[in-house]
C-alpha cells in the first residue's frame, strides 16, 4: 500500500470514494445525505486540491488502484496570535481494505503535514455512533473536548 498526496488526476476516484463515504455515514444517520447535494463535485474537489491550506491524500493498493482517501486543513485566525489549528476532515477506506493500517497511515501523513506547517493543535469531528473510528482516534491520543448536537426541524 502506498499513501501519497492526491492530484487532479485522482479526481474521479475522489468523487467516487466521497460518495461511498456518504453512503457509509448515511447508514448511521440519513442526515448525512445533505452531503450529496453538490452542484458540481468535480469542481468542488478541483478547488479544494488547489488550496494551500488543504491536503488530500490517497492510498493505492498493489495494483495502483486508489482504495482510500483522507483530507485535512489548516485554520489560522487573522490578526491574532492564536496558533494554527489542524483539522482532520475526511478519512475513508473501502470496506475490503479496512483493518490494514490505512487509517493510521492517513493520520501519520497528515500529522507530518501539520508539523511541517507549524500547527499547534489538531481537532476533528467523529460521529459518536461510529465506534471503530472513535476507538482508533482515542488510541492515537485524541480526547473529547466538545459535544456537537443537532436537531431536525
Amino acid at each position: 500500500m502506498k499513501t501519497r498526496k492526491a492530484t487532479e488526476k485522482d479526481l474521479n476516484k475522489l468523487v467516487f470514494l466521497s460518495k461511498k463515504m456518504t453512503e457509509f455515514h448515511s447508514d448511521i444517520d440519513p442526515y448525512y445525505n445533505i452531503y450529496t447535494k453538490y452542484e458540481n463535485e468535480e469542481e468542488f474537489f478541483t478547488d479544494q486540491l488547489k488550496k494551500k491550506n488543504f491536503l488530500y491524500i490517497v492510498t493505492e493498493n498493489e495494483k495502483r488502484e486508489i482504495v482510500a482517501f483522507a483530507s485535512a486543513k489548516i485554520i489560522s485566525i487573522p490578526k491574532t496570535r492564536a496558533p494554527k489549528i489542524g483539522v482532520l476532515i475526511e478519512n475513508f477506506v473501502l470496506k475490503e481494505y479496512r483493518g490494514k493500517g490505512i487509517g493510521l497511515a492517513h493520520l501519520n501523513y497528515r500529522m507530518e503535514w501539520f508539523k511541517k506547517n507549524k500547527v499547534k493543535y489538531v481537532e476533528m469531528t467523529v460521529d459518536a455512533r461510529n465506534k471503530k473510528a472513535l476507538s482508533l482516534w482515542k488510541k492515537q491520543g485524541f480526547e473529547n473536548y466538545q459535544i456537537k448536537l443537532k436537531k431536525n426541524l
